[in-house]
């Protein structure tokens, strides 16, 4: 079957590309240890910041410090499996077409977006994972009711589609860049997408909540599988969230496979 073959293939490339990025990593001890160190601070100045809210109050838009919790612990799990698989590696799209290296990536026997996406392995982001992975089951302990099997079941399909939102947002995005000379703004679009992870979306106005949930769907990457483990989710929402993630895929691909028409090299 070619399907699987390819993804076998696919499968081994990545592989490959995971050991040669921990061997590289291991080998610059200072700097993983750094950055492991400033993911831990990090998460330890937001949940000492959500201390000091519930200090003052019991809810925060109806959600209570457990469940609040459960948001940053999934901010931390998702971004961080995000970041350690494929944001690094798109950010970088733009420099690779300026300098004409980008050219190197159409000439390698896999599809030029995986191997773009996902040729770098970003080691010292698994503390973010592992962090939120930890804060998330106690999080979810202190929870009234603790998540049963089909909504952890339903967890894991929801944060998968919030995963490939995200991921289509960035390549539409970065896409740009065979349209422009240059795109440091890239780093902003990623900022602008990541910022509101980290609290309940019911936190907005009614009208930046719909433009976040439907237009630019990142309520999709953390706080509708939060309502999943909070017993907050409704039905409908699963659905949804398969439909807009199928749609910003094929957009994605869309304007990636245009973009790549227009690519000239740097160096022609």
């Amino acid at each position: 079957m070619p399907f699987l073959h390819n993804s076998v293939h696919l499968w081994r490339v990545w592989r490959a590309g995971v050991r040669v990025n921990i061997i590289r990593e291991i080998a610059f001890r200072a700097n993983f240890i750094f950055g492991i160190t400033r993911q831990v601070l990090w998460l330890a100045t937001f949940i000492f910041f959500i201390e000091v809210v519930f200090r003052n109050t019991e809810t925060l838009a109806g959600w209570n410090q457990a469940e609040v919790l459960v948001v940053l612990a999934l901010s931390r799990l998702i971004e961080g499996l995000i970041n350690t698989l494929f944001s690094q590696n798109i950010m970088g799209l733009p420099e690779l077409v300026q300098k004409g290296t980008f050219d190197f990536y159409l000439t390698k026997p896999v599809p030029a977006q995986f191997y773009m996406a996902f040729r770098n392995f970003s080691l010292y982001n698994v503390g973010n994972v592992v962090a939120g992975i930890v804060l998330l089951f106690y999080a979810v302990w202190h929870l009234p009711q603790f998540p049963s099997p089909s909504s952890w079941g339903l967890f894991v399909v929801l944060a998968a589609c919030g995963i490939t939102i995200y991921y289509s947002l960035l390549i539409m995005v970065s896409s740009l860049v065979f349209y422009l000379e240059r795109l440091e703004a890239l780093w902003g679009f990623m900022v602008l997408f990541s910022e509101p992870l980290t609290v309940p979306f019911d936190v907005f106005p009614r009208t930046p909540r719909l433009t976040l949930t439907y237009l630019i769907p990142i309520a999709f990457v953390v706080f509708v599988p939060a309502q999943t483990l909070t017993g907050r989710l409704v039905w409908w929402q699963v659905p949804v969230a398969l439909i807009i993630t199928g749609i910003f895929l094929t957009l994605a691909n869309l304007a990636w496979r245009a973009g790549l028409r227009r690519y000239s090299s740097a160096s022609s």
